[in-house]
């Protein structure tokens, strides 16, 4: 009896410190660098947000906070990467819409993106903007639709790969208006930019904060905007339902994400102190230079996990209907 009461006893400290050490964890994470992945090449929105956010988590922990960064696939080269990391927080993802919503674009996927990775907070939304070179001949986006229908597939457009917000409002914008046009992908919108810049490309529906600076240098000119309002840092630009596409809308979201089964403790700190500091007025002011929105102060990991599921199901439908997939 007596030998019995004591494994009892035993099971029973072992269970408490099992239960107990995601807590300790989190109570002294991190005390090492944390490697952040974007999984998308230098240049683009994802880029230049990840080390915005990167900067200051170094800053308020302590530690470093390394931008690694891994394109391919629509970004799902880096997603896989971190999904098969130890989840102990000290592997991140920027996450983008076109690994946790589109992901159903790629029939093959080595890693299931809704099983394997964890969200753990929903940073930002922004617009894309229609944006052609400088010297096109397309003034509108009436004019867009007119190409597209007159001279299929004539028309290419540019995104930062297959699933990326920049693919998926194009091909929102196809499947609205029925305009033949073509879908380039790239390992990121940096170099996309680039070949629109050179006049390799015609539009592409590019995030606002990385089209920003092309649009206010005048190496490219902005068509119209994909939210459904316009957006502050371009007034006079209107919004593509305005500008001959009635009922169109579209936002691009980022998340930080990490491996499935990080402790709940450690996500739930991450979500806390990163919301903190995508509402802080330093980073307020630096976001409405780029355009972009941070999420309500209340996205807490079970609210972002229910966005994204929302979301997951709406592009789902769409990629479906429109029998999209990578090739």
């Amino acid at each position: 009896m007596k030998k019995l009461l004591a494994a009892v006893a035993a099971a029973a400290f072992a269970a408490m410190l099992a239960c107990a050490a995601p807590a300790a964890r989190a109570d002294t994470y991190p005390s090492r660098p944390i490697r952040l992945v974007v999984p998308l090449a230098p240049g683009g929105s994802a880029d230049v947000l990840g080390r915005l956010i990167a900067q200051k988590l170094s800053e308020k922990y302590g530690q470093s906070v390394i931008v690694e960064n891994r394109p391919g696939v629509g970004g799902n080269i880096g997603a896989e990467n971190v999904a098969r990391s130890e989840p102990d927080g000290y592997s991140l993802l920027f996450g983008t819409i076109g690994i946790h919503s589109t992901y159903k674009i790629y029939p093959n996927l080595k890693y299931d993106p809704s099983r394997d990775l964890q969200p753990v907070v929903l940073l930002a939304e922004l617009p894309n903007v229609l944006v052609v070179p400088a010297n096109s001949e397309l003034t509108d986006t009436r004019a867009v639709i007119a190409e597209g229908k007159a001279h299929p597939n004539t028309l290419f457009f540019g995104s930062a790969g297959f699933g990326s917000s920049t693919h998926m409002a194009g091909e929102l914008f196809k499947y609205q208006s029925h305009a033949a046009i073509s879908h380039i992908p790239y390992k990121g919108s940096g170099p996309a930019l680039t070949d629109l810049v050179g006049g390799r490309l015609q539009l592409m529906f590019e995030n606002l904060p990385t089209a920003l600076p092309l649009i206010k240098s005048g190496q490219l000119r902005a068509l119209a905007v994909t939210s459904p309002t316009r957006a502050p840092s371009l007034p006079d630009v209107p919004t593509i339902a305005e500008d001959g596409l009635p009922g169109y809308a579209f936002t691009a979201w980022f998340t930080i994400a990490a491996p499935a089964h990080t402790p709940e403790a450690i996500v739930a700190k991450l979500n806390r102190d990163i919301r903190e500091i995508m509402l802080s007025k330093d980073m307020q002011a630096k976001l409405a230079d780029l355009g972009v929105t941070p999420v309500p102060g209340n996205r807490d990991v079970k609210a972002t996990a229910a966005y994204i599921a929302g979301q997951t199901q709406t592009f789902s439908q769409m990629i479906q209907a429109a029998h999209l997939t990578a090739r």
